[in-house]
């Protein structure tokens, strides 16, 4: 006999948050070599912050055998939100597997999303088995490949750089009170987008999937941050507080921690960043971001192209009719002077999508296949108003 229990911060239910963690650590364990969820999530996992997750549970005869947890989260651009659910510590126990667990989990933590008013679910892994479920992967990422050679020569080339390049450092962060945390989360809060509204959940963010930080310091002045998995040869995260540093400080974070090739990761919306780093990596790929299933279609255009209309300057006026298959319903998006507004219409849409396909569409690099095609509706969008940024960092995954 099996029975479906929640627990979160908003629940009175009592939940046992060491036997979720054991339950996760050992599924994952098997399958992944070992694992601790604590370390590896702080942000969820630590001791005072277990609750904050909602914790959608089957259990057979008092014992966890399947479950999925949800970490709550917003985004923000300037005064305009986002509600979101990040699916993840997706498992099930071997031995129950086949029962339809995960089906009745998936459907329940959604149901319970769409109670609170989140509007899109956010989650990683395989592509297929979730698009069963409605997600399909979102957004783009640019990951440029940066050898000590490469690197060694644009600097060198730039003749300004050469005199502070040998005078940057980097300072290990092990704690929130480090003196250079304030100054990392008001250069983090400058991003186009943020998801992150505290101090403590900044640096936390910065903690999991056993990341390094480090603080960007120059004369003693902390002037940004990288953060970097655990073996420094690929950059999650940086910010600084003058982008024209980047490939100085790039050389001295690759002669200081010697990897011998540098990943660094970025939004389709960082136009500056790339900028530069295209003019010093070897290559770059571009990639799909996180995977998307959008439960507020109306409020989710208009944020992302409220989005690209901050990471570009403008957006061009014009109007166009976008269906959602799945729910039957056309939306009718229009820009005048800056001014974006999203709403539902009964005129005919010029362009009909599933939820799946819109997704992919509208805010990946399929979008440039699509409207290659010489009947693809999107021909006749606005210039300049796809493909949709959508990013989040690793730091912000779950």
């Amino acid at each position: 006999m099996s029975e479906y229990c929640v627990g979160s911060v908003k629940d009175t239910t009592v939940i046992d948050t060491e036997e979720i963690l054991d339950f996760a650590n050992m599924v994952f364990s098997m399958s992944s070599g070992s694992i601790d969820f604590r370390r590896t999530l702080p942000k969820a996992y630590l001791a005072e912050r277990a609750m904050i997750p909602t914790h959608h549970m089957i259990k057979e005869e008092g014992r966890i055998k399947a479950l999925i947890d949800v970490y709550p989260g917003k985004l923000c651009l300037g005064q305009e939100s986002l509600s979101y659910g990040y699916i993840g510590t997706v498992s099930v126990h071997p031995r129950a597997r086949s029962k339809g667990y995960m089906i009745e989990l998936m459907k329940n933590a959604e149901d319970q999303l769409r109670r609170d008013g989140a509007d899109f679910v956010l989650l990683d892994g395989n592509r297929h088995r979730y698009q069963h479920y409605g997600f399909e992967k979102a957004g783009m990422k640019y990951c440029f490949n940066i050898t000590k050679d490469s690197i060694r020569h644009y600097v060198n080339s730039q003749s300004q750089e050469c005199g502070q390049k040998d005078k940057i450092y980097f300072e290990f962060v092990d704690s929130v009170e480090h003196d250079a945390v304030e100054v990392m989360y008001e250069l983090y809060q400058k991003r186009n987008v943020t998801a992150r509204h505290d101090k403590e959940e900044f640096y936390l963010c910065l903690c999991g999937w056993e990341a390094n930080t480090y603080a960007v310091m120059l004369d003693d002045e902390c002037i940004g941050y990288f953060n970097t998995t655990a073996e420094d040869d690929s950059v999650y995260e940086f910010a600084l507080k003058d982008i024209s540093q980047l490939p100085m400080v790039i050389w001295a974070f690759m002669q200081e921690m010697e990897p011998q090739e540098l990943g660094i990761n970025v939004g389709m919306d960082e136009v500056e960043a790339i900028t530069i780093l295209d003019s010093c990596s070897d290559y770059y790929t571009l990639n799909m971001s996180h995977q998307m299933k959008i439960l507020n279609y109306e409020s989710v255009l208009r944020f992302l192209l409220m989005w690209k209309q901050r990471a570009e300057g403008s957006l061009a006026d014009g109007c166009f009719v976008i269906g959602v298959k799945d729910i039957q319903t056309n939306y009718f998006i229009k820009v005048s002077d800056g001014k974006i507004e999203v709403e539902e219409t009964s005129e005919k849409a010029d362009v009909v999508y599933s939820g799946l396909e819109l997704v992919r569409t509208l805010t990946t690099s399929y979008y440039f296949h699509e409207v290659r095609r010489a009947e693809s509706p999107l021909r006749n969008a606005p210039t300049g108003w796809f493909p949709l940024p959508f990013y989040l960092p690793v730091t912000d995954a779950f």
